[in-house]
C-alpha cells in the first residue's frame, strides 16, 4: 500500500508541467527583457550574450554552446543579424527556436540597394546582400510595436508548450502590453517638441526608432552598420546636412575622429548611442530603461 502511494506521488510529480519550458535562451539583452516580463513567476530566461560580444561576429564559449544545447526554446533576431551564430542557429531543431525576424506581421525595414564598387568592413554575405539585393534592417526592437507583436507570438508558442500556465502567461502579456503602451506615450511626450528639427544617422541602425516616432531625418550616411565611409559619401552627407540644417547626427560605435570629419564647421551635435544597453542591468526592466536612455540621448542631441 505504501509502495503504491509512493509510486502514485512519483508519477504525479513527473507529470506536472512535463511539457513546460524549463530553459529559454535569448540572444541579446533587449529581447531577453521582453521575454523576462512574459515568463515572470513561471521561469527565468537565460541570456546568451552577456558581455559586449557583438552578435555579428561573436564566437561562443563552450559554456554558451552548452546553454543552447540544453535549451527548450532559443530566441534570436535573425541569422543575418546574429551572423556570428549562424552555424549554431542552423543546427538547432526548428521546434526549439523562434526567429523574431520571421514572425508574421513583424515590421521589417528594407533599405535601398547597395551600389557596387566599394569595399566594406563586413562582407556582403554576412549581411545577406550583394549589389543586386536589398539591405534588410534587423534592429527591429527599436520599434515598440514590433515588441508587442513578438510578445503575442511568443505567448502563443509558450501556451502550446506549457498549457498549465496559460492564465499566468495571459496576465503577463496584458501587463507587458500596458507597460509598452505607456512607454510609447512617454517617449512621444518627451520627443514631441523636437519633431520639427532635423537629424541624420550614420547608418540605418536608428530607422526603426526614427520612423516609429516620426522624426525628421535628412539622411542615412551609410547603407548599413559596418559599411565603410567613402570620401564621396562623406562629402555628399556634409552637403545634405548643411542644406537641410541638420541639428543632430546619431552614431553607433563610430570613432570620434570620423564623426568630427562629418560635422566639423556645420554646428551639428552628435550622439553615440548604445542600442543594446550593455551597461544596463539585464531583466524585465532593461528594455524600458534602454528606450528611455535612447530617447534622452536623441532629445539632448536635438536641443
Amino acid at each position: 500500500m505504501i509502495f503504491r502511494s509512493l509510486l502514485a506521488i512519483i508519477i504525479l510529480l513527473l507529470s506536472v508541467n512535463i511539457f513546460a519550458v524549463q530553459n529559454i535562451v535569448v540572444s541579446i539583452k533587449p529581447i531577453h527583457s521582453i521575454v523576462s516580463s512574459l515568463t515572470q513567476g513561471i521561469t527565468e530566461p537565460k541570456l546568451l550574450l552577456k558581455t559586449n560580444q557583438s552578435a555579428h561576429h561573436t564566437h561562443l564559449k563552450p559554456s554558451q554552446l552548452s546553454l543552447l544545447s540544453h535549451a527548450d526554446l532559443a530566441i534570436f533576431i535573425h541569422p543575418t543579424f546574429e551572423g556570428g551564430l549562424k552555424k549554431v542557429l542552423a543546427s538547432l531543431d526548428a521546434n526549439k527556436k523562434l526567429i523574431i525576424g520571421n514572425v508574421e506581421n513583424i515590421h521589417l525595414i528594407h533599405n535601398e540597394e547597395h551600389e557596387g564598387g566599394e569595399k566594406h568592413e563586413e562582407s556582403d554575405e554576412e549581411h545577406g546582400h550583394d549589389e543586386h539585393q536589398e539591405v534588410v534592417n534587423y534592429h527591429l526592437w527599436l520599434d515598440i510595436n514590433n515588441m508587442q507583436i513578438f510578445a503575442k507570438k511568443l505567448i502563443e508558442r509558450l501556451i502550446k508548450i506549457d498549457p498549465d500556465n496559460q492564465s499566468n502567461y495571459t496576465v503577463n502579456l496584458d501587463k507587458l502590453n500596458k507597460n509598452l503602451d505607456k512607454l510609447k506615450q512617454d517617449i512621444n511626450q518627451d520627443i514631441s517638441a523636437y519633431k520639427s528639427k532635423v537629424l541624420a544617422s550614420y547608418s540605418n541602425t536608428f530607422d526603426y526608432f526614427t520612423n516609429a516616432n516620426q522624426l525628421n531625418k535628412s539622411i542615412n550616411i551609410t547603407s548599413y552598420h559596418g559599411e565603410r565611409l567613402s570620401i564621396f559619401k562623406m562629402l555628399q552627407a556634409r552637403k545634405i546636412m548643411k542644406n537641410t540644417q541638420t541639428k543632430c547626427l546619431l552614431t553607433i560605435e563610430v570613432p570620434k575622429k570620423r564623426t568630427n570629419s562629418l560635422t566639423e564647421g556645420l554646428n551639428i551635435n552628435s550622439a553615440n548611442i548604445d542600442i543594446i544597453g550593455f551597461n544596463i542591468q539585464q531583466g524585465s526592466g532593461h528594455y524600458f530603461k534602454l528606450m528611455h536612455h535612447i530617447t534622452n540621448k536623441v532629445v539632448q542631441c536635438l536641443r
